[in-house]
């Protein structure tokens, strides 16, 4: 009986080793393959200048706060709106020992909602 244990045992810390190795293969981060303007190919003609290459276009603050202050105060409406429904349904149900999960899920979008503006106006 011993013999089946210790046979039962080698054979299960093998297949264990040979699964960590396998999971640790797979976990393993590839590098993305380097963008051409990172390192010039010689055959290209690397002796390109930098003033060759138009910057990026900049992009106007003031735009950018307006679009940020439009899409704040959408997301408030909304939220008050999502709050009202949970309000109403609250009131509506009655009183037991548990909630509906209608009422759960109102709850999580409404914090989903409130964390979503929280962090635009952080960021603004």
């Amino acid at each position: 009986m011993k013999t089946g244990r210790r046979y039962f045992l080698s054979n299960f810390a093998v297949i264990l080793a040979g699964a960590r190795t396998l999971w640790a293969a797979g976990q393993q981060q590839r590098m993305p393959p380097p963008l051409p303007s990172q390192f010039p190919d010689a055959s290209r003609g690397s002796d390109r200048s930098r003033d060759e290459i138009p910057p990026p276009p900049i992009a106007d603050p003031k735009v950018q706060l307006k679009e940020s202050q439009k899409n704040l105060r959408r997301d408030a409406d909304h939220l008050l709106q999502l709050a009202n429904e949970l309000k109403e349904e609250a009131y509506k149900t009655e009183q037991t020992d548990v909630l509906s999960l209608s009422l759960s899920h109102r709850a999580e979008e409404v914090e989903k909602l409130a964390k979503k503006i929280k962090d635009l106006v952080r960021a603004a």
